[in-house]
């Protein structure tokens, strides 16, 4: 039998259009929840195809059974199924580590820390995640292709089935698919996209699967259908056009056996599926309810299916977070995205009190504090009223001090005298920023002699601190006492915590 494809790819490739569509906005509640709405859809689709395969699956079994001769099937769907279940459990482990990261899962379903940019590109950019689930899904493309002998077979499996990874646009600023894709994307954001490679890899393997059940002279009535409501947008400002497509998620090419009904009026059904539009007048939560009714054309028995579906409208708005941290640190500059849904960014205007704020190009700002207090950074322009947001100004963080790599400890005298200085360290902390010695006092307890001082004026050895370092020997013991350190942003020395070394 033939596999129908263009329902559910119409389906899946609306979502990943809506997608795209969304990150590029900023990332609100309201469209925080559609991302979440698509991830469920695709589960949704993914347990119907999850089914139909198993039942292809079965199905080869007993032709294998019966007929010996169809036994390489069995065994090839097996191999297919191995490949498929690595895939998907990659695919569930980068998930479950994601959502560990953003502190799992909140009372609503959702990842605590779901609009962290930081946690995506750390696992799949930085840490490589992301290339490696881009050579998984190439190999296991490839190595599902390869099950398939028929050349013709193969080229036409080789165009049709959807999982593969998509190229880089030329032009981009990304290098890799990997950072093109999940560098600085929210973790709701991703959470859809790592559903969909879950998708496509089962509508691949049911792809294969069918094959192999149409070389064993087999057949299989699908008997599970699910409803699905594509939205090419689930926020939409006030006085703007809301669509919707409503078509049915199964295999089936008859599409005109279907009624598509939303609150109760019939809509025109084309190619198996049906557009719904709306201009909503009023924000807020809008749901309707959808009904589909299949025939079938054999026993003209009606199958009526149901589902509700929510979009949210609302009214011009704006966001600002900062890139790294939730305070900014005087002294330095601290990366911001300022952008305004439904705003060109050509249109925003921006404006700071407490901090000097710099344009680096589109909706990317550096903002650089002047004091600790508070920095206020206001929005406003194309329509939107003015919009203040209050960011907490701290200073740099204590640095600690390291002579070789060592806070203190036992230490070779040889490897002690060949230190230059000490060196203040911003440990944990995000930003490129360096701390100076200003000055520390240096203190000698030779075994059996008399103590030695001297005062250093910066962080590197100077003479008579020097020949005290110099002269270090078995037995030894050395102070760092009033160590002074200087950072951005700071107008007086800070005094730190000292260094003790034992020479052995």
């Amino acid at each position: 039998m033939s596999l129908p494809k263009e329902p559910r790819q119409l389906l899946i490739n609306l979502m990943y259009i809506v997608l795209t569509a969304l990150l590029a906005l900023n990332v609100s509640a309201e469209i925080l929840q559609a991302f979440f709405s698509i991830d469920r859809s695709l589960d949704d689709s993914s347990q119907v195809v999850r089914h139909s395969n198993e039942q292809m699956l079965e199905a080869i079994r007993q032709e294998a059974t019966a007929y010996p001769q169809f036994e390489p099937f069995l065994e090839k769907a097996g191999q297919l199924g191995e490949l498929t279940d690595a895939l998907l459990a990659n695919l569930q482990q980068l998930r479950s580590e994601l959502i560990d990261a953003a502190g799992g899962l909140g009372p609503d379903g959702q990842p605590a820390r779901k609009t962290d940019k930081d946690i995506p590109t750390r696992i799949l950019v930085k840490e490589g995640g992301g290339a490696a689930l881009e050579d998984q899904v190439r190999y296991t493309r490839k190595q599902m292709l390869a099950l398939v002998e028929d050349e013709a077979q193969r080229r036409r499996l080789e165009a049709s089935i959807p999982l593969n990874i998509p190229a880089v646009p030329v032009g981009s600023e990304k290098k890799s698919w990997a950072q093109y894709t999940f560098q600085q994307m929210p973790v709701a954001a991703v959470l859809p996209i790592l559903r969909k490679f879950e998708n496509d890899v089962e509508v691949a393997e049911g792809a294969i699967l069918n094959y192999f059940l149409s070389q064993t002279g087999g057949d299989i009535v699908l008997d599970a259908y699910e409803p699905v409501i594509a939205a090419e947008q689930s926020y939409v400002i006030r006085g703007e056009e809301f669509r919707s497509e409503i078509f049915l998620g199964a295999y089936s090419s008859t599409a005109d056996n279907i009624r598509v009904l939303v609150d109760g009026q019939p809509l025109k059904v084309e190619q198996g599926k049906a557009v719904f539009s709306a201009r909503p007048s009023r924000v807020g939560s809008q749901s309707h309810a959808a009904v589909i009714e299949l025939k079938d054309p054999v026993s003209g028995a009606i199958q009526r299916f149901e589902k509700n579906f929510v979009f949210e409208v609302g009214e011009r708005s704006v966001a600002v977070s900062a890139d790294k941290m939730n305070v900014l640190y005087v002294g330095l500059d601290n990366p911001l995205t300022i952008s305004a849904a439904g705003v060109p960014s050509g249109q925003v205007r921006v404006q700071a009190d407490g901090a000097t704020l710099t344009s680096n190009g589109g909706n990317r700002y550096m903002a650089r504090p002047d004091r600790m207090g508070t920095a206020r950074i206001t929005v406003s322009g194309g329509g939107l009223q003015p919009t203040t947001f209050e960011y907490r100004v701290k200073k740099i963080p204590d640095p600690i001090m390291e002579l070789g790599g060592k806070r203190g400890g036992s230490l070779e005298a040889a490897t002690f005298r060949a230190q230059l200085g000490i060196i203040p360290v911003l440990d944990g902390f995000d930003f490129d920023a360096r701390c100076t010695v200003t000055g520390f006092e240096l203190v000698r307890v030779p075994r059996g002699s008399d103590v030695q001082i001297a005062d250093n004026n910066s962080g590197r050895f100077e003479a008579e601190a020097l020949r005290l370092v110099r002269n270090a020997s078995r037995g030894d013991v050395f102070y760092f006492n009033e160590v002074r350190v200087k950072c951005p942003g700071d107008t007086h020395s800070r005094e730190l915590n000292g260094l003790i070394f034992n020479i052995k």
